[in-house]
């Protein structure tokens, strides 16, 4: 009676554990990414807790004043790749402003290939004169 054997071959072992380093290097490319992204998104949210005595009556202020905060937040956060014309502050007939981000992020991953990535955050702040 013969018996069979059962396994892995070295070359199912080699071709499974390189599967498994490309998923873990695209892994660590992806996730901080990400993590930024979530970063830019709370820096938005944090706008609505400026405090009022800090706007003026004039709305080309205030987009200044939110811009710039923004900025701020987001080097608070070592999010330091968003430029000020990536950010949009307008207002809205509501009297409060809608300020959006919109930037890419790109990640080198292995010689000439890269990782794009395309965002746009956005939040409606409430502007209490």
């Amino acid at each position: 009676m013969q018996q069979q054997q059962r396994g892995m071959t070295l070359i199912g072992m080699v071709l499974t554990l390189a599967t498994v380093v490309i998923i873990g290097v695209v892994v660590i490319k992806v996730v901080p990414v990400y993590i930024g992204q979530f970063s830019v998104e709370s820096s938005l949210k944090a706008l609505n807790a400026i405090p009022s005595t800090e706007f003026s009556s004039d709305p080309a202020a205030n987009a200044g004043i939110l811009k710039s905060k923004l900025l701020s937040q987001l080097y608070v956060n070592s999010i330091e790749s968003i430029t000020p014309q990536q950010i949009n502050v307008i207002p809205n007939p509501k009297g409060n402003f809608d300020v959006s981000v919109k930037y890419q992020v790109i990640r080198p991953l292995v010689a000439n290939v890269s990782l794009l990535f395309d965002f746009e955050a956005s939040q409606e702040v409430h502007v209490s004169e």
